[in-house]
């Protein structure tokens, strides 16, 4: 009876919207919450004053509704824009914009004077004026600015805006206009800071990922007073979709801060590998260079000289660059730490082969000897497992021992390996795209490299059974 009377009276109609939800009467709730179906009743309310639905204790409670049916879709669209707005307009009050000294008008009116040249008693009028380049430049600046100040007063006296006098100080329209947040409280409030928490995570479920980083950006940004407990899940939030995001550019802080909390960990050091290897990739296109990532390596390793996974990655990326030489060396440092790890084994002996395939080296062989030797040694880590028999036979065929590795090739081929699932990190979404049978069976690619040793030394009929047998379907 009451919003009868009152239909914008906001604290009766969420006073009713509250008792349709102890009935359970949800829809009831969200149709009564719900901006208007009749657009013109919506135009003439909205001149007079500030629309019913687009308070914010309204759209609060509408969201929450939302939230509590796992209506994710409709939460986003109903909380995002107002979220969005409302930290860009905090960032624009706090942001500090450094003035530019401005020239009086007097001064501009001084140095145009050089280009004043019709004057009746002057002999050389309609020439071009004896004066520097520096200070034809000067001149010609100072006219456009005197032009463009004469547009901005005609403006603002057309609109009825005061003009500032000429102080020397400013020549603009006195009035500035400032947008105000839609949630004005959003960055001091606890059940906001709930709010922009939850609106990322839906963002994440609806696989919106590049807006809910730019809402944890923002976030962690601007709220300095943020609780803590709030910071913490939305920089674990921020790794996570970093991880899934194509282009991270602003998702290293926030695998850094993973890895400095947990520091030993795989997981985080996964993490943190795939989003720099997005990073590089991205600043490799542009020809350009991002040192964060090599400075953090750097302070981390000299922090915890025991901790592997910075060494790894360090090696790693000097392989990519390839810089077989300090990559061995990296490889090497880890391996003291870890010599039982089979992964480790591996790096070495592929990065002292690729060193002894370089020109400057003097001691290939040696050089060979050893990187096989590593190889032999995740062979055995590895229990003869089909990898590591089919590391060992690329290794040799890569050296040219074509005899040695048309030997393990075929140990490769004897191996039927069974699929295993591909790891994934804590909280990341699963592939919808489901792999193939046999993504973990190595017999195809080893018998297609041994139909190029077959066919290079003229065994043809070999070579095509090879492949009619292991690379066919």
């Amino acid at each position: 009876m009451a919003l009868a009377t009152l239909p914008d009276n906001i604290g009766a109609r969420l006073t009713l919207a509250s008792l349709l939800l102890e009935e359970s009467k949800d829809d009831e709730a969200i149709s009564l919450l719900s901006p208007p179906m009749n657009l013109e009743f919506t135009d003439q309310h909205s001149q007079k004053s500030k629309p019913w639905w687009l308070n914010e204790k309204v759209k609060l409670k509408i969201c929450n509704i939302y939230l509590a049916k796992g209506m994710h879709e409709d939460f986003v669209d109903a909380i995002f824009p107002l979220v969005r707005e409302s930290l860009y307009c905090c960032e624009t009050h706090k942001q500090k914009v450094k003035v530019r000294r401005r020239l009086k008008t007097r001064d501009l009116n001084e140095r145009v004077k050089v280009l004043d040249t019709h004057a009746p008693d002057n002999l050389f009028g309609g020439f071009r004026p004896v004066a520097s380049s520096s200070d034809l430049l000067k001149a010609s600046r100072a006219k456009k600015l005197l032009q463009k100040k004469e547009e901005q007063k005609a403006k603002a006296v057309a609109a009825g805006v005061d003009w500032q006098s000429d102080d020397g100080s400013d020549d603009e329209p006195s009035l500035r206009e400032h947008r105000e947040a839609p949630l004005p409280n959003i960055l001091k409030d606890e059940e906001h800071h709930h709010l922009i928490v939850n609106l990322c995570k839906a963002l994440a479920t609806l696989r919106r990922y590049s807006d809910a980083l730019e809402i944890v950006s923002l976030t962690l940004r601007l709220a300095n007073n943020i609780f803590p407990a709030d910071k913490e899940e939305l920089r674990v939030l921020g790794a996570q979709l970093a991880y899934n995001i194509t282009e991270p550019k602003h998702g290293f802080d926030y695998v850094k801060y993973i890895v400095q909390q947990k520091p030993y960990s795989n997981a985080a050091w996964n993490c943190y590998y795939k989003v720099i290897s997005r990073v590089s990739l991205l600043y490799s296109r542009l020809e350009n260079r991002d040192t964060r990532h090599y400075k953090f390596l750097q302070t981390m390793h000299g922090k915890l000289k025991d901790c592997v996974p910075p060494i790894l990655i360090s090696a790693h990326q000097l392989t990519i660059a390839s810089h077989h030489q300090d990559a061995a060396r990296k490889y090497l440092e880890a391996y003291k730490l870890l010599p039982d790890n089979p992964l480790i084994s591996l790096c070495v002996g592929s990065a002292l082969i690729n060193l002894a395939l370089g020109f400057r080296l003097q001691n290939k062989h040696q050089c060979i000897a050893q990187g096989m030797a590593f190889l032999y040694n995740n062979l055995r880590l590895c229990e003869s497992s089909q990898e590591s028999l089919y590391n060992i036979a690329r290794a040799y065929h890569h050296v040219g021992l074509v005899s040695l590795a048309a030997t393990y090739y075929e140990r490769v081929l004897a191996i039927h390996e069974k699929d295993h699932p591909i790891p994934k990190l804590p909280n990341e979404n699963p592939i919808s795209k489901e792999q193939r049978p046999g993504y973990c069976d190595l017999r195809r690619e080893a018998a297609f490299n041994l139909h190029l040793i077959y066919k290079r030394s003229g065994a043809f009929d070999l070579a095509r059974q090879v492949l009619k047998d292991h690379c066919t379907f």
